[in-house]
């Protein structure tokens, strides 16, 4: 690229469609016209000497040349909000929005009831908590912190555990008084399961059932895994179900305990943004949690 620059309203288009990888969902996030966009990315292109993108049927993804100028962008987009963070308030005070994406058992049993913590630590921090649906993608900067099963594997995310938590086989008495109970996992197929709607779930590693019983179909599937809890207090099946979001008035039978498995919660943040002062906050409130 030698010594062509470009202002940094390029380099915020440039990332907005990066990120999103349409030209159309990066034009109403910037609140600008896709023409108007398209002139900008092109006028770049033309500055770098580079194709930064390549078109198909979806959008547009990244060539070489632009990940690596995505790379160095967001370094620097990183320290310009961390600067501006720190030079526009106090040392002590921690100010914008913070979004975190998170499974739904976590954020409603773990997180959620411990926010007002957070938010007594920084009252001036909006925090807004948002599902991982299928697509989700942490690289395209769609939440600023997640909480994932298992350990991403992608080089530009940092991660840390929060904990494990174990899943079992359960069903209600009343099921159990009317259908019998599996003597083994080969025969829950003669059962009635419940389970996940699968093609919603956000990644396969998170289709346990499917994991302890290959032959699992769920009779009644449920897409939330409190859903799930209740569809099993209520009699509907037999569940594979997160054990800290149960109570002892659930009053749910333990099945099969062979079929026990455990799962890790890891925190997962942007290397690039963890020193921003909004997103350092919300880090180290999130690693105190876990479900153990």
């Amino acid at each position: 690229m030698g010594q062509k620059t470009f202002n940094w309203e390029d380099a915020r288009y440039f990332l907005a469609v990066a990120r999103s990888g349409t030209l159309g969902r990066a034009a109403e996030q910037l609140n600008v016209s896709t023409i108007t966009l398209s002139r900008h990315l092109s006028y770049l292109q033309q500055r770098t000497g580079s194709a930064l993108f390549v078109r198909h049927s979806k959008g547009l993804t990244l060539t070489d040349e632009g990940g690596r100028l995505m790379e160095y962008l967001e370094r620097a987009e990183a320290e310009i909000e961390a600067a501006g963070e720190i030079f526009g308030s106090d040392s002590s005070s921690v100010t914008g929005t913070v979004r975190i994406a998170a499974p739904e058992g976590f954020a409603i049993r773990v997180l959620t009831p411990k926010l007002r913590l957070l938010s007594e630590l920084h009252p001036d921090l909006r925090v807004e908590i948002v599902p991982q649906s299928r697509g989700f993608s942490l690289s395209r900067r769609e939440a600023d912190i997640a909480v994932m099963v298992g350990k991403p594997s992608e080089p530009k995310l940092d991660a840390q555990r929060l904990g494990s938590y174990s899943l079992g086989l359960f069903a209600s008495q009343e099921y159990l008084d009317r259908w019998g109970a599996p003597a083994s996992i080969e025969e829950l197929g003669a059962h009635r399961l419940v389970g996940y709607v699968e093609d919603l779930l956000f990644s396969e590693k998170l289709n346990i059932p499917k994991a302890v019983f290959n032959g699992w179909q769920s009779q009644t599937a449920i897409y939330s895994p409190i859903g799930q809890v209740e569809a099993v207090k209520a009699g509907l099946g037999i569940g594979m179900l997160h054990r800290f979001l149960l109570a002892p008035d659930h009053n749910l039978v333990h099945l099969l305990p062979e079929a026990d498995r455990e799962r890790e919660f890891y925190l997962v943040y942007h290397q690039s943004t963890e020193r921003i002062p909004r997103i350092r906050a919300a880090i180290d409130f999130l690693s105190q949690l876990t479900t153990e």
